[in-house]
């Protein structure tokens, strides 16, 4: 689905950039910054072809015929670069920021601002953020540094400080619903955005990846496994036929889930409250500091998937701590 140019929950983050653009007060360097799924960088790119359009609209926006503006839509303008893994999930090594870093150096064209995109940022290598530090100081003139993070706290506190932060929260859930609503074909709006953690870009990824019927699937394994029903390698192999990302991301929203349930949280409070009675029935008996600590061992598994993290070890390492952590739930 081609997204609109603009998204609702932008219009405050936007009008604020784009008065510091004509009170000649844009910051060097930005940190957009909110849980994934919020478009920021969309936002990034509109801010860009802004900045390099020569006749921008009374609201900011880039007029979209101009010569500036046609390179843009190319993907070929001069003074627009960006930066990103070369794989996604892989890490953003310090030879690619080096090679910025000697572009950022150079003038931009008169009267024009020079950009560097890089999302996501926390996907640099500490190497590769510190190469970016003095950059970050001391920017060439008419520079603007944008870096795009759903993970902020992944990145250096020493790059987080040199940059000004540009929040982006989630918006109100009837609102994410209405925008929603009209764009799905299947599923009910609220479980996707409940399952997408009010993110509504993200929740567009679930309807179209079926996350919903998917947790569905692991939430009766970890069932299975429980109750010793299902051999352990046969899990694996199953789990191995889907993306290790995908596998992660929907073992930490149930195990979430389990531990808002063992903590008393209210159904609001669960990304899959459509199935709080499954889920109370996986959870029964379990240990509240047990479950913290499988979701921290997801959690450094997500993290291990940037450095070439093996799917077959990975899984099996999760699949036994599970079993270990069920043995003493009962069955």
């Amino acid at each position: 689905m081609t997204l609109p140019a603009t998204l609702p929950w932008h219009t405050a983050q936007w009008s604020r950039l784009c008065a510091a653009r004509d009170g000649d007060r844009l910051p060097h360097a930005l940190l957009l910054r909110g849980i994934q799924g919020l478009g920021k960088g969309l936002f990034a790119r509109r801010l860009a072809a802004s900045l390099l359009c020569a006749a921008p609209a009374e609201d900011g926006a880039a007029c979209g015929e101009c010569a500036a503006c046609r390179l843009v839509a190319a993907g070929n303008h001069p003074d627009l670069h960006r930066l990103a893994p070369e794989q996604p999930g892989r890490a953003i090594k310090i030879d690619a920021v080096r090679e910025l870093v000697s572009k950022s150096v150079l003038s931009a064209q008169p009267d024009c601002h020079r950009i560097f995109i890089i999302e996501p940022a926390e996907a640099m290598n500490r190497a590769a953020a510190n190469a970016l530090l003095k950059t970050l100081e001391e920017p060439a003139k008419r520079t603007v540094m944008v870096l795009v993070s759903s993970n902020p706290d992944r990145l250096p506190g020493t790059v987080r400080s040199r940059c000004q932060q540009v929040t982006f929260p989630v918006p109100p859930a009837d609102d994410a619903i209405a925008w929603l609503t009209p764009r799905v074909e299947s599923g009910s709006p609220r479980a996707l955005l409940r399952i997408a953690g009010g993110a509504p870009l993200r929740a567009l990824t679930a309807a179209a990846e079926d996350w919903l019927g998917q947790d569905a699937a692991l939430a009766g394994e970890l069932a299975a496994l429980r109750r010793r029903e299902r051999n352990p390698l046969q899990v694996v192999e199953k789990w191995e036929e889907q993306p290790l990302a995908n596998v992660i991301s929907g073992l930490k929203r149930l195990i979430a889930d389990l531990v808002r349930l063992q903590s008393g949280a209210a159904e609001v409070d669960l990304c899959h409250a459509d199935s709080r009675v499954e889920l109370q029935a996986l959870g029964e008996g379990l240990d509240l500091r047990e479950l913290n600590l499988f979701a921290d061992d997801l959690n450094d598994a997500d993290r291990a998937m940037s450095n070439n993290a093996n799917a077959q070890m990975t899984l099996e390492h999760l699949v036994n701590r599970w079993l270990q952590l069920t043995r003493r739930g009962g069955r």
